[in-house]
């Protein structure tokens, strides 16, 4: 049997559909592993053909299909999270050798409840300005790991005698890091109090020591902590196919979302990639882009296409507005920023699949966005993030490939812009069910469409090539 790998990376702000995408790949090649990169703040609900429903938030999303899950070392794990997910898929699935079908690289960062308190303290002394964080700790984790490596506990601490050391010496910094959040809790809204109280009298307790040294120690002692060379030889080396599954979208990445209002964890394709680089892989690589037929938002940050009358006709039962994040927001599809998305990816990207083309077709209108209006941004500006036609409408945003804080002070700079901008909506009629995934986004992102999906279980994905080779699609 040959070797393959999918890649799927979201184009969006996250919720693009990166679940259902991974489960139907697992299904339709019989995947024996999904491979994770990003982190635990990502939700993604899935639908098998016969209605069986999970929402995964570290197993990869083809568990139901009977794949394995590695999390790899670009994915920062959650042990009491891995711990609850693996049960409720036992009890409610019936998959009783959950934990034998998981391993997890020795390098992969764990979050501690002192970085997930810290987040949560942290979002809550914004009051109404929250940058939209899940609230688990993932941006505290990463950022403590690049300033304090040597503090930083990976996934081969976990049965390390030092763990507790290491644990005692996060909560002491983090405490005098957050000192002067917490001497300013009685100034925060009356609504915020109580949870601001609860949230610092944990990060002060020994038992929250002892509650992480138990998940910890018990994670250890029930999943696989493996090296490269395992990823390598017994994953990537075998035969038939494996999918990385990443979180979140590129509109969220580190260095090319729109900051503050980012992840800490990178969510481009070369997460992936080089992951497939360093283990030599040989087999056959198809990196796909996920987008839905309509842009969404979870949480605070610029959004052009926003829409209140969207909102509230594409209703997602799977994201209600959550306590950390947010409301959640939707918009019409906007190609200024698919293409933006689909730039970052630098090529590479061999085809999208586009999601929820049902809800469109429920409405029987398709509003798109082409170009935004700018009336109050400085035009001495322009010219340095924005792309513009004869008529001076903005039509593609400037990737920028700087590094470290001069890239995140651009990426800021852009998304203050981008709130001033206004959306030039067109509104195209749906001539037939696959309209929506083919002809307008192919031609105007310039990159084939391999699939679309018209509803939310896995068989609802439709493969357009074969439909192309049948000679239904023109």
């Amino acid at each position: 049997m040959s070797k393959k790998a999918f890649v799927i990376t979201g184009l969006g702000y996250g919720d693009e559909g990166k679940g259902k995408v991974t489960l139907w790949l697992s299904s339709k090649h019989k995947a024996h592993t999904v491979i994770r990169t990003g982190g635990p703040q990502a939700m993604h609900r899935v639908v098998t053909s016969d209605g069986h429903e999970h929402v995964h938030a570290q197993f990869g999303s083809g568990t139901l299909a009977g794949a394995r899950t590695h999390l790899s070392k670009n994915m920062v794990i959650d042990p009491y999270a891995i711990i609850s997910e693996g049960r409720s898929l036992q009890k409610e699935h019936g998959i009783r050798d959950i934990f034998d079908k998981i391993t997890i690289h020795e390098d992969a960062l764990v979050i501690t409840p002192f970085h997930a308190i810290a987040n949560r303290l942290k979002e809550l002394s914004r009051s109404d300005k929250r940058y939209g964080s899940v609230g688990v700790g993932v941006g505290e984790t990463v950022l403590d790991a690049e300033a304090f490596p040597e503090e930083a506990i990976r996934a081969k601490d976990l049965y390390q005698p030092n763990l507790k050391d290491k644990l005692e010496s996060i909560q002491k910094r983090k405490i005098l890091e957050l000192e002067e959040i917490i001497s300013r809790i009685d100034k925060l809204p009356e609504t915020l109090r109580d949870r601001a109280h609860f949230e610092a009298a944990n990060l002060q307790s020994e038992k929250t020591i002892e509650w992480a040294l138990s998940w910890f120690i018990e994670i250890a002692s029930l999943v696989g902590i493996v090296d490269t060379s395992y990823v390598a030889e017994k994953i990537l080396g075998r035969s038939g196919t494996v999918i990385f599954e990443g979180s979140q979208g590129v509109l969220l990445d580190r260095f090319y979302g729109f900051h503050p209002y980012t992840t800490k964890v990178r969510t481009i394709p070369e997460t992936a990639l080089s992951l497939l680089k360093e283990c030599d892989y040989d087999g056959e690589v198809t990196s796909l882009g996920v987008l839905r037929a309509y842009h969404t938002r979870h949480g605070g940050g610029p959004f052009v296409t926003e829409s209140t009358e969207l909102t509230r006709c594409l209703p997602d039962p799977s994201n209600q507005n959550h306590q950390w994040q947010g409301n959640f927001r939707v918009g019409c599809f906007d190609v200024v920023l698919a293409k933006y998305a689909v730039e970052v990816c630098k090529g590479q990207l061999d085809g999208l699949v586009v999601t929820c083309v049902d809800r469109i077709q429920s409405l029987g209108r398709w509003e798109v966005c082409r170009s935004y209006s700018d009336p109050h941004i400085n035009p001495f500006f322009i010219s340095d993030f924005f792309l513009q036609n004869s008529t001076d409408e903005i039509i593609g945003i400037k990737v920028s490939d700087s590094s470290g804080r001069l890239q995140i002070e651009r990426q800021e700079e852009l998304g203050r812009f981008l709130y001033q901008c206004f959306p030039n909506i067109e509104v195209l009629k749906i001539t037939d069910p696959l309209f929506i995934g083919f002809q307008f986004i192919r031609d105007e992102l310039n990159i084939p469409v391999y699939a679309v999906s018209t509803g939310p279980m896995n068989k609802d994905c439709i493969e357009l090539k074969y439909q192309i080779d049948l000679g239904i699609l023109q």
